[in-house]
């Protein structure tokens, strides 16, 4: 059975945190809500696409020649998952990497990465905890071009050929080092780069997602919970994306967000108010070519 004050609790925070991004869309100035949580901590957009980390996937397209060296790029970014990352390989090679700076010379984006750390910059995002190589001691960027590699060598043909999303999450989550959530972020940012709308309703809950789904109905497993939200906000009028409402992968999204929001009303934080990353006007959204 759903809780219905904290069912409530959910859709304003969903409701509220999407009225900050169509705010900042429209010059708002800060602090763009009267919600001290909100205002104040750090929230992702409910529309996944919509983040900046999601944006730079479509600029991972430009340049691609063949899906093969997408595909490479998409899994290596969701491992870095920092663009700062990608600037400097940009600026080296003259071009983002192809899946044959993977198979063929990884050594040299080793090198590049290696260069770029040593010289007290971040290669990794702080976003997700992740462990490239689990149970290994080895280098954290070698380990992330290996497992690169490593799909498109012994996964990607698979994945390439099969016609459905929880295949192709299969031939993901198969790598070693490409876990459950990872594996679903890599496939939901495929979704956005495909010509024709793909099946949109296959998700795997991340483990934040699971913690929020818990909070509206601890009977239900998080599947369910994203489910029947996904039906309930496809008529609500005012969180859309032009003419589209929440996906299950934005539900799933939304979920994860309302876990740490629900905690930060509970247990507040005494730290440092948030201040945005990217002030002032906001650009216009880059949107799937099937939204």
């Amino acid at each position: 059975m759903y809780d219905d004050k904290m069912v409530e609790l959910y859709q304003h925070m969903v409701r509220e945190r999407h009225q900050i991004w169509l705010a900042r869309q429209h010059g708002v100035s800060y602090p763009w809500t009267e919600d001290p949580v909100l205002a104040n901590r750090k929230f992702t957009n409910m529309f996944r696409v919509l983040d900046p980390g999601s944006q730079f996937v479509f600029e991972l397209n430009n340049g691609v020649e063949n899906p093969e060296d997408l595909m490479a790029r998409l899994v290596f970014y969701r491992l870095t998952n920092l663009p700062s990352s990608w600037a400097v390989i940009a600026s080296v090679l003259g071009r983002y990497p192809v899946v044959a700076d993977f198979t063929e010379r990884p050594e040299v984006i080793v090198d590049i990465l290696h260069a770029h750390r040593a010289q007290g910059n971040r290669v990794f995002s702080g976003a997700y905890i992740i462990v490239p190589e689990p149970g290994t001691a080895n280098d954290k960027i070698e380990g992330a071009v290996r497992v690169t590699a490593r799909f498109m060598c012994e996964h990607y043909e698979f994945f390439s050929k099969v016609l459905t999303q929880e295949q192709r999450f299969a031939a993901l989550r198969a790598t070693p080092g490409l876990g459950k959530f990872l594996s679903m972020q890599i496939l939901t940012d495929w979704t956005y780069l495909q010509e024709k709308r793909p099946d949109l309703s296959f998700v795997i809950a991340g483990p934040g997602a699971i913690r929020g789904a818990a909070l509206l109905n601890p009977a239900m497993k998080a599947e369910g919970v994203i489910n029947d939200l996904t039906s309930a906000w496809a008529d609500h009028p005012t969180v859309r994306l032009g003419d589209r409402s929440l996906t299950m992968m934005d539900v799933q999204n939304t979920l994860c967000e309302f876990s740490k929001y629900a905690r930060e009303i509970e247990y507040p934080r005494k730290k440092t108010p948030y201040k945005p990353a990217h002030p002032g006007a906001q650009p216009k959204p880059r949107l799937p070519r099937w939204w």
